[in-house]
């Protein structure tokens, strides 16, 4: 019985320390919004890709949006490549087209429709963001938005572009 707490309790400070452990060159291929579809490992190895996950049904990741939109035009032509993966339902698909077109969102738009993507990078709650390097590795994660944040994702953005 101890010696099952110990062990629990190893296990539990490993997750607490490496949380994202398990997400790490991940492979996978998603439907875009517009119809096409995107293979991961082929993405990151362009550069640093963002992943960021989102519903329209959650005013912080809208908000979280236009930020985005200024990062990836300012930083897209140094390599960074933005994948935001929508949660939004198969019903809400013309929703999500016209929300991105009005918002001029220029980077890819994958689509989540059964949280697939969004459960094999363990993700709990949107906005949720992942930072990964050319090698796949991650270097930032990021769950919910405050205003202030997109000012720490764009620090690291520079980092791992080799700005900073």
């Amino acid at each position: 019985m101890k010696k099952n707490i110990i062990t629990g309790f190893i296990l539990f400070l490993i997750a607490i320390v490496n949380p994202v452990s398990g997400q790490e060159n991940i492979n996978f291929s998603i439907d875009l919004i517009n119809g096409g579809e995107v293979d991961f490992s082929t993405l990151h190895q362009e550069g640093p890709v963002l992943v960021n996950f989102w519903a329209l049904w959650c005013k912080p990741c809208r908000t979280e949006m236009k930020y985005l939109k200024k990062i990836y035009e300012k930083y897209s032509g140094k390599g960074l490549k933005i994948l935001g993966i929508n949660q939004d339902t198969p019903r809400s698909l013309s929703k999500v087209k016209s929300f991105v077109n009005s918002y001029g969102i220029e980077y890819l738009i994958g689509l989540d429709p059964n949280k697939k993507y969004f459960e094999m990078f363990n993700g709990q709650v949107v906005p949720y963001s992942l930072l990964y390097n050319k090698d796949g590795e991650i270097v930032y994660q990021h769950s919910g938005y405050l205003p202030g944040d997109e000012i720490e994702l764009e620090k690291e953005i520079k980092k791992v572009l080799g700005e900073e």
